[in-house]
């Protein structure tokens, strides 16, 4: 026996079980010699027979699991696409929950903006790792135990998914411009209106009128700008990538100057708090920026979500519209 074939005998023994090390190297020591031997015969070199055979072999960490029976993946076949699933479930259900805890927690200590921004992209980047570190070692182990196979669901037809469905709707679109429009009129109006007043009976706005040289006008800019864009995606039939984009930076340049004016307490007019003090809420500030700040983040998670969930199905719409054609 060569130097080269006895190392490779050698690497596929130490990576199997000791009380099958012995069967494993004779057989493996006996299939060399039987393909060796068949390139001798038709006239090959005897080194490079060797070579050949032990290329074919492979590698023999890969040979000696087969003898062992034990995987090289952490997670195969039969357990990846529920593997898939969970994950994609604890993403859209355990992290927005956390961030939006954690964010809540941070406004309610005191924090400033900029400590709660941190600390809420922080954890939710630990709770992610950690989520799918812990779920990969739980399927890891499922996929090494006996008879786990058995375990997976098999698969029928009646789990395929439904066929995307899309489609821009009327109705919906309406909605959402309405919304903007309702909510550009009320920041303009309660400038000027409002069922509260000072000592000379002049109405106090709920929003501070020192933001109206900067913070209000951009704010009434990014919702003017998410109805022009629902406009433009209902006449180009349903929501495409650069909808999904456009409508993420109306959204963006609406929120990101109404939280960062609610965590700074900068967003309402201080006459107005005082009021709600004198009625008896005491802590009306911190409970009307919380809830403005928590809103605010959910319903720009949903948009931009929903956005991006349905461009698959419009997208199908579209394309069979065009094919009907």
């Amino acid at each position: 026996m060569s130097t080269l074939t006895h190392r490779y005998i050698t690497a596929v023994g130490r990576a199997v079980p000791e009380s099958q090390r012995q069967d494993v190297e004779a057989e493996v020591a006996a299939a060399i010699e039987d393909l060796t031997q068949a390139r001798l015969e038709s006239g090959s070199d005897p080194q490079a027979a060797e070579q050949e055979v032990l290329v074919e072999l492979g590698d023999p960490m890969r040979l000696a699991a087969g003898y062992a029976n034990k995987p090289l993946h952490l997670i195969g076949p039969d357990h990846f696409p529920a593997y898939v699933r969970l994950l994609k479930v604890l993403a859209s259900t355990v992290l927005p929950v956390v961030t939006c805890a954690v964010i809540l927690g941070q406004i309610i200590s005191g924090a400033e903006a900029g400590e709660v921004a941190v600390t809420a992209l922080a954890t939710l980047w630990q709770v992610a790792l950690m989520m799918a570190f812990w779920v990969t070692v739980v399927f890891a182990a499922i996929e090494r135990t006996p008879g786990s196979k058995a375990m997976s669901p098999q698969w029928n037809p009646s789990m395929l998914p439904d066929p995307p469905t899309g489609g821009v709707r009327l109705g919906d679109t309406l909605a959402s411009v309405t919304m903007s429009l309702i909510g550009a009129a009320y920041i303009v109006w309660q400038n000027f209106r409002s069922p509260f007043t000072d000592a000379a009976g002049e109405p106090i706005p709920t929003l501070a009128p020192e933001l109206w040289p900067l913070w209000i006008p951009l704010m009434l800019a990014g919702l003017l700008a998410s109805a022009v864009v629902e406009v433009l995606r209902y006449r180009a039939g349903g929501w495409s990538w650069g909808f999904v984009a456009a409508n993420a930076a109306a959204d963006l340049v609406f929120a990101v100057p109404l939280i960062w004016l609610a965590a700074t307490n900068t967003l309402l007019d201080p006459r107005f708090l005082g009021n709600l003090v004198d009625l008896g809420w005491i802590d009306a500030g911190l409970h009307l920026n919380v809830t403005i700040i928590v809103i605010t983040v959910g319903v720009l998670a949903w948009e931009l979500i929903d956005s991006a969930r349905k461009v698959r199905g419009d997208t199908a719409a579209r394309n069979l519209g065009h094919a009907g054609r």
